[in-house]
């Protein structure tokens, strides 16, 4: 048999495949199965831009230097940030409500 041009055979699936109807599945029949629309959240969860990472919120403005933890930002509360005012830094763990920057926090072993 002779092979044929990617192209020609690309044409050919196309001209003969058809979009399926969507269909509703129950939840445990949903294995293997594509989406037929994007699923979107009514409201961002968390409501505030979060920190991936631990680490310490900074006025970036200030640079480099050290400066004294004023206080901290944790996961979990309501999105209530921190104030980070010049001169000062805040401790944020992972998941916590974000003010102006993130300095990311390493441990090495």
């Amino acid at each position: 048999m002779e092979m044929i041009p990617v192209e020609e055979a690309l044409t050919t699936v196309l001209d003969v495949s058809r979009r399926l109807s969507p269909v509703t599945v129950a939840v445990q029949d949903a294995l293997g199965k594509v989406l037929a629309e994007d699923i979107r959240p009514p409201d961002p969860l968390p409501p505030y831009p979060a920190s991936i990472k631990d680490g310490y919120a900074v006025i970036a403005a200030d640079g480099p230097g050290e400066y004294p933890v004023i206080t901290e930002s944790r996961a979990g509360n309501d999105g209530l940030g921190v104030t980070v005012t010049p001169g000062t830094v805040a401790y944020v763990t992972t998941g916590g409500p974000i003010p102006d920057a993130v300095i990311i926090h390493f441990i090495f072993f």
